[in-house]
C-alpha cells in the first residue's frame, strides 16, 4: 500500500531540506494516443516532455505544448500546484512539471495521476495491467478534458482493459469526495478558455453537451478513478489569471481539483 499523507519520490530535482519533502506531486501521465475517435483516431503518436522546464519559466508564456497528453502543459500543472499550496496546508512539489510514463518503475511512488484528453488515450495491455496494479494498491487517477459520446466511448474501452469487471458509474454530489475540503453542490461545466472568455456555449461536442462526473471504486468503495467528463478543469487552471476567463469557472475547477487531491491522500 502507498504511504498516505507523505508521498515519497525519486525526483532528483527536489532539493527540499529534510522534513520538508513534498506531500503531493501533480503527476501527469504520458501516453501515446493522439487524435479523437470521430477523426479516425486514436493513433500512436508520442509527444516528448519539455526538457529542463521549471515552473519559474512561465514568464516565457509556454503552455499548451501540443495535443494528447501535453494539452495545457506545462502552465496548467504549475498553476494548479501553486493553488494547492496557496489554499491548503499541503506541501506540494512546485519546482517543475512532473510527467511520467505508466511503465516507469517509480510510478508507484506517486499515487495521484492526472490524464488529460483521455478521449485520445491508448493503453497497451502492459500499460493497462500496470495501471490496474497502481490503482488497486491505493493509487488514484483523475481523467479530465474530453467531450462527447465518441470520446467517452474511447475512455470506457480503455478502462475496460484496466478493469474488465468494473464500469464507469456516476458519482453523486453526496459522495465524500465532494466534501473533503470544499463543499461542492453542483456539477458545473468548465469550458475551455475560448468558450469561457467569449461567452456562448460551454460545451464542445454536440453529441453530448451535459457535464457529468463518473468514477470507478475498489472493493471497499474507495474511489480509485474520478472522471470529469464534458469539462476542462485543466484549461481553467492554466488560464485562471486571464482577465476574460470567468472566476466562477476557475474557482470551481480549483475547488474540485483540491477536493480530489485531499480525498486521494486520505483514502
Amino acid at each position: 500500500m502507498f504511504l498516505i499523507g507523505v508521498l515519497m519520490s525519486r525526483v532528483s530535482a527536489d532539493t527540499s531540506p529534510p522534513g520538508t519533502e513534498p506531500e503531493y506531486y501533480y503527476t501527469r501521465v504520458i501516453y501515446s494516443g493522439a487524435g479523437t475517435p470521430e477523426r479516425g483516431g486514436p493513433i500512436p503518436i508520442r509527444y516528448e516532455p519539455l526538457r529542463d522546464f521549471k515552473c519559474s519559466d512561465l514568464e516565457r508564456g509556454e503552455g499548451g505544448m501540443g495535443g494528447g497528453w501535453r494539452t495545457d502543459y506545462p502552465a496548467s500543472d504549475c498553476k494548479f500546484i501553486w493553488g494547492v499550496e496557496r489554499l491548503t496546508s499541503i506541501k506540494a512539489y512546485r519546482e517543475a512539471p512532473h510527467p511520467m510514463q505508466l511503465m516507469d518503475p517509480a510510478i508507484f511512488d506517486f499515487p495521484y495521476l492526472y490524464i488529460v484528453e483521455p478521449g485520445q488515450l491508448l493503453l497497451s495491455d502492459q500499460e493497462a495491467a500496470r495501471l490496474r496494479e497502481f490503482l488497486l494498491r491505493g493509487g488514484f487517477l483523475h481523467a479530465d478534458d474530453f467531450w462527447g459520446l465518441y470520446q467517452l466511448d474511447n475512455l470506457a474501452r480503455q478502462m475496460s482493459k484496466v478493469f474488465p469487471d468494473r464500469k464507469l458509474e456516476p458519482v453523486p454530489l453526496t459522495d465524500e469526495i465532494f466534501h473533503t475540503f470544499f463543499d461542492i453542490d453542483t456539477v458545473m461545466q468548465i469550458p475551455n478558455v475560448s468558450n469561457g472568455c467569449y461567452g456562448g456555449r460551454t460545451w464542445e461536442s454536440s453529441t453530448d453537451t451535459a457535464p457529468r462526473i463518473f468514477g470507478i471504486r475498489d472493493d471497499k468503495s474507495r474511489l480509485m478513478v474520478i472522471v470529469t467528463y464534458n469539462s476542462d478543469l485543466g484549461d481553467a487552471w492554466e488560464h485562471m489569471d486571464v482577465a476574460c476567463y470567468p472566476e466562477k469557472f476557475s474557482g470551481q475547477a480549483y475547488r474540485m481539483g483540491i477536493n480530489f487531491v485531499i480525498y486521494a491522500m486520505t483514502h
